[in-house]
C-alpha cells in the first residue's frame, strides 16, 4: 500500500515539476471544484430534508387547524343545546 501511495505521489510530483506553476494551479481550481462539489450535493440533501420537514408541518398543523374548529363547533352545538 505504501509502495502504491509512494508511487502516486511521485507521479504527482513529477507532473507538477513539469507542468510548473499552470499545473499547480489547475490541481488547485480542480481541489476546489471537487470541494464546492461535494458541498452543493450536501446542501440539495439539506434542501430536501427541510423540504421535507416542512411539508410534514404543514399537514400537522392543517390538522390541528381541522381539530381547533370541530371542538369550537361541538362547544357551540353543547352551548346551544344547555340554552
Amino acid at each position: 500500500m505504501k509502495e502504491v501511495l509512494d508511487g502516486e505521489l511521485a507521479t504527482a510530483a513529477t507532473w507538477l515539476q513539469s507542468t510548473g506553476l499552470y499545473g499547480l494551479l489547475a490541481a488547485t481550481g480542480w481541489a476546489l471544484w471537487r470541494i464546492n462539489e461535494k458541498k452543493d450535493a450536501a446542501l440539495r440533501d439539506l434542501y430536501e430534508k427541510v423540504l421535507e420537514m416542512g411539508h410534514v408541518q404543514t399537514v400537522a398543523v392543517t390538522k390541528v387547524e381541522a381539530a381547533l374548529v370541530a371542538l369550537k363547533q361541538a362547544i357551540d352545538e353543547l352551548r346551544h343545546k344547555l340554552s
